[in-house]
């Protein structure tokens, strides 16, 4: 049975392939009945001469989803350049006489998504960097606090156009001017058979972020949802629950907190006396004594890897604002965001891409509302192949396409030799990337919005799109 499937899926694809152009295949994806009523946006570039060669609503303004990830990349490359570091700089406020500080231990956020990662475990890690300058330069006491300057970015920490029903979730961390342990908690408790619930259990511990219970008791069905109370701050947790065991991933609402926590416990393991209560501020009036030390992310370049791969929407709306920050004309989060968007648009347009064609509304495509035309992106994509950050191309940093589409593609060649970018919602699925992966000849967008057929129905006509258009036997 195995061979005649796989006797099957070679006579699909040599069918598929035979004599058919790239417009002709496009046409035919287009034109498929699930796509009757969709928004299918298609556009195939030959990059040495920067012309498309197939199309499908070529200018047609689409909602992207993860694909935005690949403009905001774009746009921090070119502002910032590939070996870009953040900087978080600890500071001292105070003096310091023999073993005491007579003062207080500050961490100054600088917007680096990274600081205690998960996927970036080979980074050094901060407190223990804190801990180990401060034991090197025979500090004891500290008279004072560990304290966290989180002004950079005001309130609130996520983009206004984020869905208020994603900010609990994992894939919804919000930006703060201090990030930490990638802005997320887990939240642990049973529920035995007569409906009772154990202790919440935070992990890591969550000092000031109450657990708030609203979930009913039920014998046979589940449906737990959460939301987040910002101001407060506070997990809320809803909907029907049933006896068992739970372990559930939620958005740290103050990472700075966590932060500073960490670092006074971890003083205090080390035998370093904290006499002061820790404190999230905005500014101090204590002098600046000195700079105990300025802790840096990966390279950008190694951010942007994690990041397409992954699809992490906190760590893109994160370079998002570092874009914007550089520029002084904005005054509150929106402006921020909006400046970080205007940011981007013009510095497409600089370089002689359309980016009328651009509807941005945040960094990572979490916002619905964020729509661009498959023509822009093919511009862009065509432009950044010619461009090399610290040595390396957008090309470089994107993933292989292996099984990230459909299950046609990865019993071909295509697998491997195709970089992309995916996108998914509700309603929503698209792909845009290069072809060949080492040395890209193509650049190829595939936004496509309101299909009637289940998704993976559409990730195989996008394979059988894909290899029709670069099937290396035509």
């Amino acid at each position: 049975m195995r061979k005649i499937s796989i006797i099957s899926l070679s006579l699909i694809i040599a069918l598929s392939c035979w004599g058919i152009t790239k417009q002709e295949a496009v046409d035919l994806f287009a034109g498929h009945p699930s796509l009757k009523h969709a928004s299918a946006g298609v556009a195939v570039m030959q990059l040495d001469s920067n012309k498309v060669i197939a199309s499908n609503l070529l200018d047609q303004a689409i909602t992207t989803a993860s694909t935005m990830k690949t403009v905001t990349s774009t746009a921090a490359l070119e502002t910032l350049g590939g070996d870009f570091r953040f900087e978080t700089q600890v500071l001292l406020r105070g003096k310091v006489a023999n073993d005491t500080l007579h003062g207080d231990i500050v961490v100054v956020g600088s917007g680096d998504p990274t600081l205690g990662s998960r996927h970036f475990p080979k980074n050094p890690n901060i407190v223990k960097e804190i801990t180990q300058e401060l034991k090197n330069r025979g500090i004891k006491v500290i008279e004072g606090r560990v304290l966290a300057d989180d002004s950079l970015y005001p309130y609130p920490p996520y983009s206004i156009h984020w869905d208020v029903g994603d900010l609990a979730w994992d894939y919804g961390a919000a930006v703060h001017s201090i990030n930490y342990c990638d802005n997320v908690a887990n939240v642990s408790f049973r529920v035995d058979k007569w409906g009772r619930f154990s202790t919440f259990t935070t992990r890591p511990h969550l000092s000031d972020v109450q657990v708030i219970n609203r979930m009913r008791f039920n014998s046979s069905r589940e449906n737990i949802d959460f939301a987040l109370e910002y101001a407060m701050p506070a997990l809320v947790l809803m909907g029907p629950v049933c006896p068992g065991s739970y372990n559930l991933t939620f958005v740290n609402p103050n990472p700075s907190q966590l932060l500073i926590d960490s670092v006074s416990n971890s003083l205090t393991r080390s035998g370093v006396k904290v006499m002061g209560r820790n404190d999230v501020f905005s500014h101090s009036g204590r002098p600046v004594s000195e700079i105990l030390l300025s802790h840096y992310s990966p390279e950008l370049n190694d951010i942007i890897i994690s990041l397409l791969d992954r699809s992490d929407n906190m760590f893109t709306h994160a370079l998002l604002r570092a874009v914007a920050v550089r520029d002084k004309n904005w005054k509150s989060s929106g402006d921020l965001d909006r400046t970080g968007v205007e940011c981007v648009k013009q510095l497409l347009k600089n370089r002689g891409i359309d980016s009328e064609g651009l509807f941005m509304r945040d960094g990572s495509g979490l916002a619905r509302a964020g729509k661009a035309t498959p023509h822009m992106m093919v511009q862009m994509l065509a432009y950044m192949a010619q461009r090399k950050y610290n040595d390396k191309r957008l090309c470089d940093l994107m993933p292989k396409a292996g099984n990230r589409i459909g299950t046609l593609l990865p019993s071909t060649k295509l697998s491997t030799n195709i970089v992309l970018k995916s996108g998914s919602m509700t309603d929503v699925q698209c792909f845009v990337g290069y072809y060949p992966a080492d040395d890209p000849q193509y650049a190829f967008a595939v936004l496509v919005n309101n299909y009637t057929c289940s998704r993976k129905e559409l990730k195989n006509h996008i394979d059988r799109l894909l290899i029709n258009l670069f099937n290396p036997k035509k």
